[in-house]
């Protein structure tokens, strides 16, 4: 198959260009200024051009040349008409796009093919990505049709008023209710809830692309398919609305960009109205996920302009700048050319007086989608292991070989045709290359040292028993005061009661032995019965200290601390296990895991108040009392490892017993142990084993010492992984 012109080798003003047969164009206005939207009906494809553009591409009908064309748009449009560069730069575009192809007579000359450029390499590639793949299941206008007498009123003017109103409404009872919704937020983030956060996401997408389906149907738009994306394994519904791009009206096509969000903030309100009236722990628990996947991630989630979702529709409406995202990005790559290579061409930017925000968006969004792209792939290598890599390494290859292999072409034609300006690229990209390097490892860290840690009591008792035996009786709940002497546990052992009693009855036989011996004058057996009975004493001493133990009684004065201790009846306790704690509300510390960077820093505060934020509490200042200088791969606390949902990672104890779930496990690195003081005022505020972060100050180093240690450790803490579950 022969390929598209070369547009440097044919003579433009003399060819004839005709559009496709399926393009649709319907005018806009922006900001005083008509563009027109250019719909590709058979393709689903959509473009904007501004009113000059679309005046020349309308005279492009197979028998009007470059040149007439140019001409009759000139005589029409006098000073606002496209100069020459700017017409072929449109020229370019259309065959670039398939927009136009020549007609016959020009392709027999040029050599070129009248054919339309054939989109399917693209859709193959982007088929062909195993870490976004596309599944449509056909168009859903018979379902949005049946749908629309039903729920359509739902998006009409006064059931969005009232619609918001409800928002207000369940906004007011969450800032009443809001200690009690925070305190439960953390079962909401656990690890074991992912399942139920993922089931109440997944239905919410589903309400969410529905909503925009049936308002574009409402305006007269048509979806065209509806389906599933398979991101990263994890299933999206879709819907093409992109016919909401061709309304007239721009509040219609936000509203249909906002009717997702709307929607799902609308459920949201209701499940925290239904969350404050219920009782149910259950039900509550169901709510609160559905109220935290419905707000919370689909603000930031769909509203982030960033990427095209429905923030970015949202922001190219309000700024009234047609196709945001592709003319940032030429602006961008306008820039970088005009940099490098001292290249003014180019197609110029329509909305041309928003320069500097064009390149500001652009910018950043670039930015964003590289840091989201790797961040996507390093967790596809994290989560599916080998398995991951592979899936990685083909989404690496789809999504930047071809940009790349491009990049090379453009480079290898420009060495042949002007070398001059690739020298110049050269020279310029060093130069800022070498000043981005001096700043990255001159600039010092903007990076917070943080130690993860936990709340405990400052003079804590653990409550643990002197010898095995069966739960009897607790006679104390969780968060109960108690005073020294009271009884807390009472446990059962049989067999210590049996040798008690055997020891009992051995030493009044020995005692009526000694008597006798006595009696007789016997010094033999009198010696003999001494001795015995003095053993005999000792291991009852030692019994009924054992027997004594299974009283556990309280050794100080405080609150107790304990989960589920009334399902501790009828259990067998081993000698030393952990029962519960006691210590005093307004007594208790942060206890924080440090490595060894951050030691350093931690010693250098000692005696300094240090910013803590522990759970969803607001930030406390402490005062850093003291840095245990000795390292340990012990796991300060059960609340700390990641197994339980902390920060430290932990691996098997292959080395010593494990008679205990602490003895199983332990740190992957040695770690220190400092102790930071809580403000006695604060303290109850705070619950023993609750999770935190202290800040210590800025990282010593430089950002680029920054980087290269995070990813260091990042990949340190992969390998440890690895290694663990060989």
């Amino acid at each position: 198959m022969r390929g598209l012109p070369d547009i440097s080798t044919v003579e433009l003003s003399r060819t004839r260009l005709k559009l496709r047969d399926d393009l649709l164009f319907v005018p806009q206005q922006y900001s005083g200024e008509t563009f027109y939207h250019v719909e590709v009906k058979t393709a689903a494809e959509y473009y904007r051009i501004g009113y000059a553009e679309y005046v020349f591409v309308s005279l492009l009908n197979g028998r009007t040349s470059f040149a007439e064309a140019l001409a009759v748009a000139s005589q029409q449009l006098k000073d606002k008409a496209l100069s020459q560069t700017q017409a072929m730069s449109v020229y370019s575009w259309l065959l670039d796009n398939g927009l136009g192809a020549f007609s016959d007579a020009d392709t027999s000359a040029s050599g070129a093919s009248s054919a339309v450029r054939s989109t399917s390499e693209g859709t193959f590639w982007k088929k062909f990505n195993p870490l976004w793949m596309k599944i449509s299941l056909g168009s859903p206008e018979s379902v949005l049709r049946s749908l629309n007498p039903l729920a359509g009123w739902i998006f009409s003017g006064p059931a969005t008023v009232a619609g918001l109103m409800l928002m207000a409404i369940a906004g007011l009872m969450l800032r009443s209710n809001w200690e009690q919704f925070s305190a439960a937020t953390a079962n909401v983030i656990a690890r074991d809830n992912w399942l139920w956060l993922f089931a109440a996401w997944a239905g919410l997408k589903v309400f969410h692309e529905l909503a925009h389906g049936l308002v574009c149907y409402r305006y007269g738009g048509t979806i065209r398919e509806t389906g599933v994306i398979i991101a990263f394994l994890a299933p999206l519904a879709y819907v093409d609305a992109s016919s909401s791009w061709s309304f007239r009206s721009r509040w219609h096509r936000i509203h249909t960009a906002l009717a997702g969000v709307h929607a799902e903030l609308l459920i949201a309100s209701l499940a925290m109205i239904a969350w404050t009236q219920c009782e149910s722990p259950v039900l509550r628990h169901l709510l609160q996920n559905t109220i935290m996947m419905a707000s919370l991630s689909t603000l930031l989630f769909n509203l982030n302009p960033l990427m095209k979702f429905d923030g970015y529709y949202l922001l190219s409406d309000l700024l009234e700048i047609p196709n945001l995202a592709s003319q940032a990005n030429s602006a961008v790559l306008s820039l970088a050319q005009r940099f490098l290579f001292g290249h003014t061409g180019g197609t110029p930017a329509i909305a041309g007086r928003q320069r500097w925000l064009l390149l500001a968006y652009g910018t950043s969004a670039m930015v964003w989608r590289l840091l989201v792209s790797l961040s996507l792939l390093i967790m596809a290598s994290v989560l599916f292991h080998g398995g991951g890599l592979a899936l990685a390494a083909i989404g690496v290859c789809v999504w930047f070989g071809r940009p790349l292999l491009r990049s090379l072409s453009a480079v290898g034609r420009l060495w042949l045709q002007h070398p001059e300006r690739l020298f110049r690229a050269s020279l310029a990209g060093g130069t800022l290359l070498g000043l981005l390097l001096a700043a990255f490892y001159t600039l010092p860290s903007p990076v917070f040292t943080t130690a993860p840690g936990v709340v405990d009591f400052t003079h804590g008792e653990v409550i643990r028993p002197a010898a095995a035996g069966f739960v009897e009786a607790v006679y104390v709940l969780n968060g109960q005061n108690v005073n020294e002497g009271d009884l807390l546990v009472s446990l059962r052992n049989d067999d210590v009661q049996t040798q008690f009693n055997d020891l009992e009855k051995q030493r009044a036989q020995e005692e009526l032995r000694l008597q006798t011996a006595s009696g007789e004058h016997n010094s033999g057996a009198l010696n003999v019965s001494q001795g015995n009975l003095e053993s005999l004493l000792m291991q009852l001493a030692e019994c009924r200290k054992q027997l004594e133990g299974l009283q556990i009684r309280a050794t100080r004065s405080g609150q107790v601390l304990g989960r589920n201790l009334q399902s501790l009846n009828g259990t067998f306790a081993t000698a030393g296990m952990e029962l519960m704690t006691i210590g005093r509300e307004q007594e208790k510390e942060f206890q924080m895991s440090l490595g060894q960077r951050d030691l350093s820093v931690a010693a250098s505060l000692v005696g300094q108040p240090v910013r803590l934020r522990i759970g969803t509490h607001p930030a406390v200042t402490g005062t850093l009392v003291r840095v245990n200088p000795r390292a340990s791969r012990v796991i300060p606390h059960p609340a700390l490892a990641a197994t339980n949902g902390g920060a430290l990672a932990v691996s098997e104890n292959h080395d010593g017993a494990s008679s205990g779930t602490d003895d199983r496990l332990r740190l992957t690195e040695h770690r220190f142990t400092a102790i930071v003081k809580l403000p006695t005022e604060q303290a109850d505020k705070f619950f023993c084993g609750e999770r935190g972060t202290a800040a210590l100050g800025l990282q010593q180093g430089s950002l680029g010492t920054h980087v290269w240690r995070s990813a260091h450790d990042w990949f340190a803490k992969q390998l440890a992984v690895v290694k663990s579950t060989q």
